[in-house]
């Protein structure tokens, strides 16, 4: 993890109306117009698409870009280390969403934090 001091650079965005966040690491680029192949992050996460306004994410996984459409507000952050938790292992193992690492708080409230690999390459 890229650690900052005490936290973790990350970049967060919404999806399905729900907080996520990647290491800032794997976010290569945001762009601000829809490029010709794109996913959509509630598509990968299972989650209901919501309208609003959008961005896209460039992520790398295994060295290949791979173009995220996401819900705004999107933004770069740093989590203090302390904040971000793993889920316990019995919540662990029935978790349904794809690609969940761990659970973060802010001050505006849970943060899902999600490993790019396990979310991109299925």
């Amino acid at each position: 993890m890229d650690l900052t001091g005490h936290g973790v650079r990350m970049v967060r965005f919404s999806a399905g109306g729900h907080a996520f966040a990647v290491e800032a690491r794997h976010v290569r680029a945001m762009l601000t117009t829809a490029p010709e192949q794109a996913r959509q992050a509630e598509d990968l996460l299972g989650l209901a698409l919501l309208p609003g306004p959008r961005r896209w994410l460039v992520m790398e996984a295994d060295g290949v870009p791979h173009c995220i459409e996401v819900a705004e507000p999107v933004r770069l952050q740093v989590i203090d280390a302390q904040d971000i938790h793993l889920p316990p292992p019995l919540l662990a193992a029935r978790l349904t969403l794809p690609a969940l690492i761990a659970i973060a708080f802010d001050h505006q409230g849970p943060v899902l934090v999600l490993d790019p690999l396990s979310l991109l390459v299925r």
